[in-house]
């Protein structure tokens, strides 16, 4: 997940397994406090890991960068955007695009 606030982009983590998919599988609780005009954006590994035709990934510094741009936009508008820009530079789509773009309005 990636918390876009006052124009930083913030990469909260916690261990990077997809959720329910391993009995082995343990998750911590953590606590954000939002603030007002805060942007969540919640993104599947098909985002960061597709492929242009020289098969560079997309990757967390480019989501991160076209995160901070849609600043202007509803949150439907910034999650349409972020998926064309990942259709745009792959090459083919191996993986599912899924996004969620949440604004805190308070």
């Amino acid at each position: 997940m990636l918390l876009l606030r006052e124009g930083t982009v913030i990469e909260i983590a916690e261990n990077g397994l997809m959720l329910a998919a391993f009995d082995f599988a343990t998750y911590a609780t953590a606590a954000h406090p939002l603030q007002p005009r805060d942007r969540l954006l919640l993104y599947t590994d098909g985002i960061i890991e597709a492929a242009n035709s020289a098969g560079e990934f997309f990757g967390p510094e480019k989501l991160s960068d076209l995160l901070r741009n849609t600043t202007a936009l509803s949150a439907s508008e910034a999650a349409d955007r972020i998926i064309h820009s990942v259709q745009t530079w792959a090459s083919s789509q191996d993986d599912d695009l899924t996004v969620l773009v949440c604004d805190y309005a308070r």
